[in-house]
């Protein structure tokens, strides 16, 4: 029954943790009355460096599926 059940990507997983650590730290920053405006920053600035991650990561070339050329030879 569970096989037609999908796993989710990995990617959308990251993505999840991701937000909810923004969120959380966001929370926490207001608990400890830190100004609107240094949360506003402070998210923006996390929000620009985890899109520079994820387009690094997505402009890297999948690996090959041929092996090798040291493994060909064996």
């Amino acid at each position: 029954m569970d096989k037609n059940r999908q796993r989710p990507r990995p990617d959308r997983v990251i993505d999840l943790i991701v937000f909810l650590a923004i969120l959380a730290a966001g929370v926490v920053l207001t608990v400890l009355d830190v100004p609107a405006g240094s949360i506003a920053g402070i998210a923006a600035a996390l929000a620009a460096l985890y899109s520079a991650w994820t387009s690094a990561r997505e402009r890297q070339p999948p690996p090959p599926d041929d092996p090798a050329p040291e493994e060909r030879l064996t």
